[in-house]
């Protein structure tokens, strides 16, 4: 467990040290970074893994609304400074796919690769964003994530009790913290440039995911220049979560297959 102080507040962050491969994890919406537990166990223990919790989330200070992605990305790029990380394949889930691409594109000189799971260029249209948030402000947070939790999860997944410790993760997240990221994800459309994201990429999607649906992980494929596909047959939006050992192994073969 380490700590980053930034100009909004402590980002927690957790850095895994190692001669090998270097990566960094990027969290979804409402989780922190307990989400890659499995995958990191899995890893060989000479890659190098740095993990973090987004502003509001986890063990990180809440910041002043009105930040987007590229600050996101920017707090990023300041805890691979702090693990003295010169470049590394940037894995990230939903809006952590969202925050590596732009990372992508603000220093593609420190990324070796991605892994963009579940996620796109755009998340979907803003209105439903601001609904959402208008949604957590009447109702709260763990109302909400009643519904989220069937887009988050495949059918598998959601029959085991330990869906229920993501619920009430989410349900905890930090109010603010959660408003904040969903409305920096309503003004975020970088479709126009996928083209100059230029490093090897891996697109991971779930067949059950209500969140990013498999006709959109493809459309991301197909647009990136030097992008391959996994899709996974019992997942939903989280494979890291719900399928830990088929997430690893596509990301140590890419990671080996880049690396060679």
């Amino acid at each position: 467990m380490q700590a980053l102080t930034r100009d909004w507040g402590i980002m927690h962050t957790n850095h895994r040290s190692g001669e090998g491969s270097q990566l960094v994890f990027v969290n979804s919406l409402g989780t922190d970074l307990r989400m890659w537990d499995a995958v990191v166990a899995a890893l060989p223990t000479d890659w190098a893994c740095l993990r973090m919790d987004k502003r509001g989330h986890g063990l990180s200070e809440t910041a002043p609304p009105g930040y987007g992605i590229p600050e996101l990305a920017s707090d990023v790029l300041a805890a691979m400074d702090q693990a003295a990380m010169d470049r590394a394949v940037i894995v990230g889930c939903s809006v952590g796919g969202l925050i590596a691409q732009h990372i992508a594109l603000m220093a593609p000189e420190r990324v070796d690769g991605l892994v963009l799971s579940n996620t796109a260029s755009t998340l979907g249209a803003a209105e439903g964003w601001h609904t959402r948030i208008a949604d957590v402000r009447e109702h709260g947070m763990a109302a909400m994530a009643e519904g989220i939790l069937p887009r988050w999860f495949g059918p598998k997944m959601l029959a085991d009790n330990k869906a229920f410790l993501w619920h009430t993760l989410l349900a905890r997240t930090c109010q603010e913290g959660y408003i904040a990221t969903c409305a920096a994800i309503a003004g975020t459309d970088i479709s126009d440039r996928l083209g100059e994201i230029t490093q090897p990429t891996l697109v991971l999607g779930g067949k059950y995911d209500l969140a990013t649906p498999p006709e959109v992980i493809e459309a991301l494929a197909v647009n990136l220049p030097f992008a391959c596909l996994v899709m996974f047959g019992d997942t939903g939006h989280l494979p890291a979560i719900e399928a830990p050992d088929a997430f690893t192994e596509a990301l140590t073969q890419f990671v080996e297959r880049i690396s060679e």
